[in-house]
């Protein structure tokens, strides 16, 4: 019983199917037998009624026709011809211990002496008595309403009894045809059912499979957030170390062990970096980064980046200007996570400028404010631009062959700006520069 249940709850999409596929044939035969009573009771109830609405019609004009039986006999014989579900239409006239038929749909009957329960109970208790019963002696049976009623005059004094048999031969016709069409329907459904239970083994095995992929890719992302963490601590204290040989903390190096510690450290920058974005891909993809929202001036933010990139222009030769606008307005955002963005696309913006100036602009426009950052570099083809925002995706040409990158960077920043209610555009030209716009809401009163 524990594997039942254990096997239950691990697939309940699974069981749930099956419950549906079960149910769907036994509520299409429910229905079709509720259709065909409810159909069946209808009908009785129209007979029932039309049957009481013809004994009423033969009372309202008893007083004229009972003491005539020709034209009590020919009332009837139009009634019943013209209601050709009424088998048989008989009226009685009460005796000591009988009754009396003085016209009837059935001339044989005329001056019969008949006796009933049915007939008693109508006369005594002066009310209408219904009956439905079947007829066996005919193959197929066929089933009947018996109707019997007293007949008043205009003195309300009981004069006569009426007995009308009405056949439900045609409503059985009907139901049978209904019902076979039901259940030919129910076996087209049950074959259609059975068709995709069989196909539903073959989801079940991929939503298995699926199942999997998933705990094996939240695995991956464990261990990744694992692993940067476990590798960030070594690589600070490598870090460290080799600042502190820089500083001759250590004791005195010559210049070819000096090239070698440099290499070693923007190697191991290299490293850090990658390390970081991974951790924040991790973090994007899990809705695990946090972000502390406050209204902040971008334009500082940008001056910040400026600031920390300034000496890696000025090694190309490279010019960077900031062009405020009158006013700036304040945006409601996480400054360090902003920080990120604009470090990664100024940034970019100088590796792939080989002469020239980068230039950031600002400018507001239907509630947003504009971060416009262009670049003179190298510029990209319509499909670099297409696929830019991809994770690891680096434009790969004799130009940038020697630019390091993880690929990582620019995913990260328009997925940070997106959780800002912001996004990130990019226009460019090959060989001409590339324009790349932070594009977030501002805040009315700064």
């Amino acid at each position: 019983m524990e594997k039942i249940g254990q096997f239950l709850k691990g697939n309940a999409q699974f069981v749930y199917s099956i419950i549906l596929i079960v149910l769907i044939p036994i509520i299409i035969i429910a229905n079709a037998l509720w259709q065909i009573r409810s159909s069946n009771d209808n009908m009785t109830n129209v007979l029932q009624s039309k049957a009481i609405l013809v004994e009423s019609v033969l009372g309202d004009s008893i007083d004229e026709i009972i003491n005539d039986p020709s034209t009590l006999q020919s009332k009837i014989t139009k009634i019943s011809t013209q209601n050709p579900e009424i088998s048989e239409i008989t009226v009685m006239t009460q005796n000591a211990n009988d009754f009396t038929v003085i016209a009837s749909t059935n001339k044989q009957n005329i001056d019969l002496k008949l006796t009933s329960k049915d007939y008693i109970s109508a006369w005594i208790q002066n009310k209408t008595i219904t009956r439905l019963f079947e007829d066996t002696t005919k193959i197929p049976s066929s089933r009947f309403w018996q109707v019997t009623s007293v007949l008043q005059n205009s003195s309300n004094k009981k004069v006569a009894l009426a007995n009308m048999t009405l056949s439900l031969q045609n409503i059985d016709a009907v139901n049978k045809k209904n019902l076979n069409t039901s259940l030919i329907i129910l076996a087209v459904t049950i074959f259609l059912v059975l068709l995709l239970l069989i196909n539903h083994f073959r989801f079940f095995e991929y939503t298995i499979l699926f199942k999997r992929l998933k705990e094996v890719d939240k695995m991956k992302d464990d261990f990744i957030s694992i692993a940067t963490h476990e590798m960030k601590t070594p690589l600070a204290a490598i870090k460290g170390y080799i600042s502190m040989m820089f500083e001759g903390l250590t004791g005195e190096y010559d210049q070819k062990t000096k090239v070698h510690l440099e290499k070693i450290y923007v190697n191991i920058q290299r490293l850090d970096l990658l390390l970081t974005e991974t951790l924040d891909v991790s973090r994007l993809e899990q809705g695990r980064m946090q972000f502390n929202m406050q209204p902040c001036d971008i334009s500082e933010i940008v001056q910040d980046s400026i600031s920390t990139l300034k000496d890696q222009a000025e090694n190309k030769k490279l010019t960077i200007t900031e062009t405020k606008i009158p006013n700036m307005p304040l945006v409601f955002v996480d400054p360090e996570r902003i920080r990120q963005v604009t470090d990664n696309i100024i940034g970019n913006a100088i590796k792939y400028t080989l002469k020239g100036s980068v230039t950031i602009s600002y400018k507001m426009e239907n509630g947003k404010l504009d971060t416009i950052i262009k670049d003179t570099g190298i510029g990209m083809s319509r499909r670099d631009r297409n696929n830019l925002f991809t994770q690891f995706y680096r434009i790969r040409n004799e130009k940038t062959v020697d630019i390091p990158g993880t690929g990582l960077g620019l995913w990260i920043a328009r997925e940070i700006i997106r959780k800002m209610n912001g996004k990130i555009c990019v226009e460019s030209t090959e060989n001409v520069g590339s324009t790349f716009t932070i594009q977030l809401p501002y805040m009315e009163d700064k």
